[in-house]
Protein backbone atom coordinates (compact mmCIF):
# COMPACT_ATOMS: atom_id res chain seq x y z
CA UNK A 1 0.00 0.00 0.00
CA UNK A 2 1.30 3.81 -1.36
CA UNK A 3 1.27 6.27 1.49
CA UNK A 4 0.39 9.98 0.29
CA UNK A 5 3.61 11.82 2.19
CA UNK A 6 3.58 16.08 1.21
CA UNK A 7 6.70 17.26 2.22
CA UNK A 8 6.45 21.30 2.65
CA UNK A 9 9.65 23.11 1.52
CA UNK A 10 9.01 26.40 2.83
CA UNK A 11 12.90 27.18 2.51
CA UNK A 12 14.88 29.06 -0.40
CA UNK A 13 18.60 29.55 -1.65
CA UNK A 14 18.64 32.09 0.63
CA UNK A 15 17.82 30.09 3.76
CA UNK A 16 21.26 28.65 3.98
CA UNK A 17 21.79 25.48 5.94
CA UNK A 18 18.02 24.95 5.81
CA UNK A 19 17.90 25.06 2.20
CA UNK A 20 20.38 22.63 1.71
CA UNK A 21 18.81 20.27 4.38
CA UNK A 22 15.09 20.72 2.57
CA UNK A 23 17.23 19.45 -0.50
CA UNK A 24 18.89 16.38 0.94
CA UNK A 25 15.65 15.45 2.48
CA UNK A 26 13.90 15.83 -0.82
CA UNK A 27 16.99 13.80 -2.78
CA UNK A 28 16.79 10.78 0.26
CA UNK A 29 12.94 10.41 -0.60
CA UNK A 30 14.20 8.94 -4.24
CA UNK A 31 15.52 6.23 -2.41
CA UNK A 32 12.21 5.49 0.33
CA UNK A 33 9.73 3.15 -0.88
CA UNK A 34 6.37 2.87 -0.58
CA UNK A 35 5.55 6.79 -0.48
CA UNK A 36 3.72 9.13 -3.48
CA UNK A 37 5.49 11.99 -2.41
CA UNK A 38 4.17 15.62 -3.23
CA UNK A 39 6.04 19.07 -2.51
CA UNK A 40 4.29 21.80 -1.15
CA UNK A 41 6.50 24.82 -2.13
CA UNK A 42 7.37 27.07 -5.12
CA UNK A 43 6.78 25.18 -8.61
CA UNK A 44 9.55 27.86 -9.96
CA UNK A 45 12.59 26.86 -8.18
CA UNK A 46 14.87 24.90 -10.40
CA UNK A 47 16.26 22.80 -7.71
CA UNK A 48 12.07 21.39 -6.74
CA UNK A 49 11.68 20.73 -10.14
CA UNK A 50 14.52 18.71 -11.63
CA UNK A 51 13.35 16.24 -8.57
CA UNK A 52 10.65 15.15 -10.98
CA UNK A 53 8.24 15.13 -7.96
CA UNK A 54 4.59 16.62 -8.40
CA UNK A 55 4.49 20.27 -6.72
CA UNK A 56 1.83 22.46 -4.76
CA UNK A 57 2.55 26.08 -4.82
CA UNK A 58 2.69 26.63 -0.85
CA UNK A 59 4.19 29.48 0.78
CA UNK A 60 3.73 31.12 4.11
CA UNK A 61 4.01 34.81 4.61
CA UNK A 62 4.71 36.24 8.40
CA UNK A 63 0.87 37.88 8.34
CA UNK A 64 -0.58 33.96 7.46
CA UNK A 65 1.66 32.72 10.35
CA UNK A 66 0.50 34.98 13.07
CA UNK A 67 -3.13 33.87 11.91
CA UNK A 68 -2.30 30.32 12.42
CA UNK A 69 -0.88 30.77 15.82
CA UNK A 70 -3.08 33.28 16.58
CA UNK A 71 -6.55 30.61 15.94
CA UNK A 72 -4.56 27.93 17.12
CA UNK A 73 -4.30 29.26 20.43
CA UNK A 74 -7.88 30.73 20.35
CA UNK A 75 -8.85 26.89 19.39
CA UNK A 76 -10.11 28.05 15.89
CA UNK A 77 -9.89 25.60 13.15
CA UNK A 78 -8.13 26.96 9.96
CA UNK A 79 -9.16 25.35 6.78
CA UNK A 80 -6.36 22.22 6.03
CA UNK A 81 -4.27 22.31 3.24
CA UNK A 82 -2.90 19.18 3.29
CA UNK A 83 -6.26 17.21 2.66
CA UNK A 84 -4.38 14.93 -0.23
CA UNK A 85 -2.27 13.63 2.13
CA UNK A 86 -1.88 10.74 4.28
CA UNK A 87 0.96 11.80 6.40
CA UNK A 88 3.13 15.27 6.24
CA UNK A 89 6.80 15.77 6.86
CA UNK A 90 8.37 19.71 7.14
CA UNK A 91 12.42 19.86 6.83
CA UNK A 92 11.61 23.31 8.49
CA UNK A 93 8.80 24.73 10.19
CA UNK A 94 4.88 25.24 8.91
CA UNK A 95 2.23 27.09 11.35
CA UNK A 96 0.06 25.84 8.88
CA UNK A 97 0.79 22.00 10.45
CA UNK A 98 -1.48 23.26 13.89
CA UNK A 99 -4.48 22.79 11.55
CA UNK A 100 -4.29 19.77 9.56
CA UNK A 101 -5.41 16.34 10.99
CA UNK A 102 -2.78 14.89 9.20
CA UNK A 103 -0.12 13.22 11.20
CA UNK A 104 3.07 14.95 10.99
CA UNK A 105 7.16 15.03 11.92
CA UNK A 106 8.78 18.74 11.65
CA UNK A 107 12.69 19.02 12.24
CA UNK A 108 13.53 21.84 14.48
CA UNK A 109 17.40 22.56 13.43
CA UNK A 110 18.48 24.19 16.63
CA UNK A 111 17.75 26.55 19.93
CA UNK A 112 19.94 28.75 19.61
CA UNK A 113 18.19 31.95 21.27
CA UNK A 114 18.25 29.74 24.76
CA UNK A 115 21.92 29.88 24.41
CA UNK A 116 22.22 33.60 23.02
CA UNK A 117 18.94 35.85 24.03
CA UNK A 118 21.57 38.55 23.60
CA UNK A 119 21.49 37.88 19.77
CA UNK A 120 17.53 38.15 19.23
CA UNK A 121 15.02 40.74 19.95
CA UNK A 122 12.40 40.23 22.85
CA UNK A 123 9.83 39.51 20.22
CA UNK A 124 12.16 36.62 18.61
CA UNK A 125 12.32 34.97 21.43
CA UNK A 126 9.04 34.90 22.16
CA UNK A 127 8.04 34.18 18.44
CA UNK A 128 10.59 30.87 18.47
CA UNK A 129 9.22 29.95 21.69
CA UNK A 130 5.54 30.09 20.89
CA UNK A 131 6.17 28.32 17.23
CA UNK A 132 8.36 25.27 18.91
CA UNK A 133 5.87 24.80 22.14
CA UNK A 134 2.88 24.65 19.50
CA UNK A 135 3.94 22.48 16.96
CA UNK A 136 5.78 20.05 19.53
CA UNK A 137 2.52 19.98 21.11
CA UNK A 138 1.10 18.42 17.90
CA UNK A 139 3.67 16.47 15.98
CA UNK A 140 4.03 12.98 16.40
CA UNK A 141 7.81 12.75 16.14
CA UNK A 142 10.29 15.71 15.70
CA UNK A 143 13.61 15.56 14.20
CA UNK A 144 16.79 16.82 15.18
CA UNK A 145 20.34 16.29 13.76
CA UNK A 146 22.70 16.09 16.50
CA UNK A 147 22.12 14.55 20.09
CA UNK A 148 22.57 18.19 21.87
CA UNK A 149 19.64 19.10 19.94
CA UNK A 150 17.61 16.54 21.18
CA UNK A 151 18.44 17.20 24.80
CA UNK A 152 17.68 20.77 24.21
CA UNK A 153 14.06 19.46 23.26
CA UNK A 154 13.49 17.83 26.09
CA UNK A 155 15.14 20.45 28.53
CA UNK A 156 13.90 23.25 27.23
CA UNK A 157 9.89 22.13 26.36
CA UNK A 158 9.85 18.86 28.64
CA UNK A 159 9.14 16.83 25.37
CA UNK A 160 9.80 12.75 25.89
CA UNK A 161 12.41 11.61 24.44
CA UNK A 162 11.03 8.86 22.58
CA UNK A 163 9.24 11.68 20.17
CA UNK A 164 12.99 12.72 19.15
CA UNK A 165 14.58 11.05 17.17
CA UNK A 166 18.03 12.61 15.91
CA UNK A 167 18.76 11.50 11.83
CA UNK A 168 22.01 13.95 10.53
CA UNK A 169 20.92 14.48 6.81
CA UNK A 170 23.73 14.15 4.21
CA UNK A 171 25.26 17.18 2.90
CA UNK A 172 25.37 17.71 -0.72
CA UNK A 173 28.29 16.26 -2.41
CA UNK A 174 28.93 18.46 -5.02
CA UNK A 175 32.75 19.16 -4.10
CA UNK A 176 33.75 15.12 -3.96
CA UNK A 177 35.57 15.60 -7.38
CA UNK A 178 38.66 17.77 -7.59
CA UNK A 179 39.27 20.80 -9.35
CA UNK A 180 43.10 20.48 -11.63
CA UNK A 181 45.54 22.21 -11.23
CA UNK A 182 44.28 24.82 -14.41
CA UNK A 183 41.31 25.94 -12.49
CA UNK A 184 42.62 26.38 -8.95
CA UNK A 185 45.13 28.66 -10.73
CA UNK A 186 42.51 30.54 -12.81
CA UNK A 187 40.42 31.17 -9.19
CA UNK A 188 43.38 31.88 -7.34
CA UNK A 189 44.48 34.91 -9.83
CA UNK A 190 40.58 35.75 -10.45
CA UNK A 191 40.12 35.89 -6.57
CA UNK A 192 43.41 37.46 -5.60
CA UNK A 193 44.11 34.34 -3.12
CA UNK A 194 47.12 34.47 -1.16
CA UNK A 195 49.59 31.91 -1.45
CA UNK A 196 48.74 30.46 2.00
CA UNK A 197 45.69 30.77 3.79
CA UNK A 198 43.17 29.93 6.47
CA UNK A 199 39.51 29.78 5.33
CA UNK A 200 36.73 31.05 7.22
CA UNK A 201 32.92 31.55 5.35
CA UNK A 202 30.51 32.87 7.68
CA UNK A 203 28.10 35.25 7.99
CA UNK A 204 29.06 38.24 10.23
CA UNK A 205 26.40 37.36 13.11
CA UNK A 206 28.12 37.81 16.60
CA UNK A 207 27.60 34.15 17.30
CA UNK A 208 30.26 33.73 14.45
CA UNK A 209 33.05 35.14 16.83
CA UNK A 210 35.31 36.60 14.17
CA UNK A 211 36.56 38.95 16.93
CA UNK A 212 38.22 36.51 18.94
CA UNK A 213 39.34 34.80 15.53
CA UNK A 214 40.65 37.96 14.05
CA UNK A 215 42.95 38.41 17.84
CA UNK A 216 44.25 34.92 17.43
CA UNK A 217 45.44 35.52 14.10
CA UNK A 218 47.55 38.64 14.89
CA UNK A 219 49.43 36.36 17.12
CA UNK A 220 49.70 33.53 14.13
CA UNK A 221 50.47 35.95 11.76
CA UNK A 222 53.77 37.20 13.88
CA UNK A 223 55.10 33.70 13.63
CA UNK A 224 53.83 32.87 9.76
CA UNK A 225 54.55 36.02 8.20
CA UNK A 226 53.25 34.12 5.20
CA UNK A 227 49.99 33.32 6.10
CA UNK A 228 46.44 35.00 5.12
CA UNK A 229 43.12 34.74 6.31
CA UNK A 230 40.18 35.02 3.60
CA UNK A 231 36.51 35.97 4.57
CA UNK A 232 32.79 35.53 2.97
CA UNK A 233 29.97 36.87 4.10
CA UNK A 234 27.65 40.53 3.21
CA UNK A 235 28.43 43.36 4.59
CA UNK A 236 25.71 43.43 7.33
CA UNK A 237 25.09 42.62 11.06
CA UNK A 238 28.67 42.62 12.64
CA UNK A 239 31.10 43.52 9.48
CA UNK A 240 31.93 46.93 10.04
CA UNK A 241 33.02 46.22 13.74
CA UNK A 242 35.37 42.94 12.45
CA UNK A 243 36.39 45.06 9.80
CA UNK A 244 37.70 48.06 12.03
CA UNK A 245 39.28 45.37 14.16
CA UNK A 246 41.08 43.81 11.47
CA UNK A 247 42.39 47.41 11.25
CA UNK A 248 43.36 48.64 14.05
CA UNK A 249 45.40 45.19 14.43
CA UNK A 250 47.10 46.18 11.33
CA UNK A 251 45.75 43.14 9.50
CA UNK A 252 44.63 44.75 6.27
CA UNK A 253 46.57 43.34 4.26
CA UNK A 254 46.67 39.91 5.42
CA UNK A 255 42.62 39.85 5.62
CA UNK A 256 40.97 39.37 2.47
CA UNK A 257 37.23 39.37 2.52
CA UNK A 258 35.51 37.87 -1.29
CA UNK A 259 31.61 38.29 -0.22
CA UNK A 260 29.95 36.26 -2.26
CA UNK A 261 31.56 33.01 -4.12
CA UNK A 262 30.00 31.23 -6.58
CA UNK A 263 29.71 27.73 -6.44
CA UNK A 264 32.95 26.63 -8.42
CA UNK A 265 35.49 28.97 -6.65
CA UNK A 266 33.90 28.13 -3.05
CA UNK A 267 35.25 24.98 -3.71
CA UNK A 268 38.69 25.98 -5.15
CA UNK A 269 38.83 28.15 -2.12
CA UNK A 270 38.21 25.31 0.11
CA UNK A 271 41.09 23.40 -1.76
CA UNK A 272 43.52 26.11 -1.76
CA UNK A 273 43.13 26.92 1.87
CA UNK A 274 44.86 25.56 4.68
CA UNK A 275 43.21 25.13 6.62
CA UNK A 276 39.36 25.54 7.62
CA UNK A 277 38.73 27.55 10.48
CA UNK A 278 35.59 27.54 12.22
CA UNK A 279 35.87 29.35 15.76
CA UNK A 280 31.36 30.14 16.01
CA UNK A 281 29.80 30.21 19.31
CA UNK A 282 26.94 28.15 18.64
CA UNK A 283 26.19 25.34 15.63
CA UNK A 284 23.75 22.86 15.23
CA UNK A 285 24.95 21.43 11.88
CA UNK A 286 28.06 22.96 10.22
CA UNK A 287 27.84 22.61 6.57
CA UNK A 288 31.46 24.63 5.98
CA UNK A 289 32.73 21.44 7.79
CA UNK A 290 31.20 18.79 5.43
CA UNK A 291 32.29 20.93 3.07
CA UNK A 292 36.27 20.85 3.85
CA UNK A 293 35.84 17.11 4.82
CA UNK A 294 34.36 16.68 0.91
CA UNK A 295 37.98 18.29 -0.64
CA UNK A 296 40.03 17.21 2.74
CA UNK A 297 40.88 20.42 3.94
CA UNK A 298 41.70 20.43 7.37
CA UNK A 299 39.11 21.06 9.64
CA UNK A 300 40.21 23.27 13.01
CA UNK A 301 36.74 23.95 15.22
CA UNK A 302 34.81 24.83 17.86
CA UNK A 303 34.69 22.52 20.70
CA UNK A 304 30.62 23.52 21.50
CA UNK A 305 27.54 21.66 21.58
CA UNK A 306 27.17 20.23 18.42
CA UNK A 307 30.61 20.39 16.79
CA UNK A 308 32.50 17.19 18.74
CA UNK A 309 29.70 14.92 17.94
CA UNK A 310 29.88 16.26 13.80
CA UNK A 311 33.83 16.72 13.56
CA UNK A 312 34.57 13.57 15.88
CA UNK A 313 38.48 12.54 15.20
CA UNK A 314 38.18 14.03 11.92
CA UNK A 315 39.17 17.73 12.83
CA UNK A 316 41.20 19.52 15.68
CA UNK A 317 38.86 20.90 18.16
CA UNK A 318 39.33 24.57 20.13
CA UNK A 319 37.75 26.42 23.13
CA UNK A 320 36.48 29.16 21.00
CA UNK A 321 35.88 31.76 24.24
CA UNK A 322 39.86 31.54 24.40
CA UNK A 323 42.17 33.44 21.89
CA UNK A 324 44.99 31.71 22.94
CA UNK A 325 43.25 28.02 22.38
CA UNK A 326 42.52 29.39 18.74
CA UNK A 327 45.82 30.30 18.13
CA UNK A 328 47.29 27.30 19.34
CA UNK A 329 45.30 24.98 17.57
CA UNK A 330 45.97 26.66 13.96
CA UNK A 331 49.59 26.45 14.35
CA UNK A 332 49.61 22.92 15.92
CA UNK A 333 47.79 22.16 12.40
CA UNK A 334 50.17 23.90 10.20
CA UNK A 335 52.90 22.86 11.78
CA UNK A 336 52.04 18.76 12.00
CA UNK A 337 50.88 18.61 8.18
CA UNK A 338 51.14 14.46 8.86
CA UNK A 339 48.48 14.49 11.58
CA UNK A 340 46.41 17.20 9.75
CA UNK A 341 46.37 14.79 6.40
CA UNK A 342 44.79 11.68 8.78
CA UNK A 343 42.10 13.65 10.37
CA UNK A 344 41.48 14.62 6.75
CA UNK A 345 41.32 10.81 5.44
CA UNK A 346 38.94 10.58 8.07
CA UNK A 347 36.74 13.28 7.42
CA UNK A 348 36.12 12.24 3.93
CA UNK A 349 35.33 8.89 4.85
CA UNK A 350 32.91 10.11 7.03
CA UNK A 351 31.03 11.61 3.83
CA UNK A 352 31.17 8.69 2.13
CA UNK A 353 29.39 7.03 5.10
CA UNK A 354 26.48 9.41 5.00
CA UNK A 355 24.98 8.28 2.13
CA UNK A 356 21.65 9.30 1.12
CA UNK A 357 20.77 6.03 1.07
CA UNK A 358 21.36 5.52 4.80
CA UNK A 359 19.61 8.54 5.32
CA UNK A 360 16.67 7.26 3.43
CA UNK A 361 16.09 4.23 5.93
CA UNK A 362 16.07 6.22 8.74
CA UNK A 363 13.28 8.60 7.00
CA UNK A 364 11.35 5.49 6.16
CA UNK A 365 11.21 4.05 9.76
CA UNK A 366 10.31 7.55 11.32
CA UNK A 367 7.35 8.28 8.41
CA UNK A 368 5.96 4.69 8.23
CA UNK A 369 5.60 4.97 12.08
CA UNK A 370 3.53 7.88 11.18
CA UNK A 371 1.29 5.84 8.92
Amino acid sequence: MTTKLGVIALAGPDNGGTYQYTLATLQALHHATGFDVTVYGDPNNPDFAKLGYPIVRFGETRAQQLTALAAHRLHLRLPDPFVAEDIMLAPIYSLALLHTTKPFVYTLHDLQEKYYPQNFAWWQRAWRHQIHRSLLGRARRVICESGDVQNDIVRFFGVEEKRTVVIPAPPQLQFLSEQGAEQLGAARARLKLPEKFLFYPAQFWAHKNHLRLIEAFRSVADRLPDLGLVLTGKQRDEYQTVMNAIGRLGLNDRVLHLGYVAQDDLQAVYQLAAALVMPSLFESVSIPIYEAFQVGTPVIASAILAIPEQVGDAGLLFDPTSVPAIRDAILEVLREPAAARERTRRGRDRMLAMTRERYAEQLQAVLRGLA
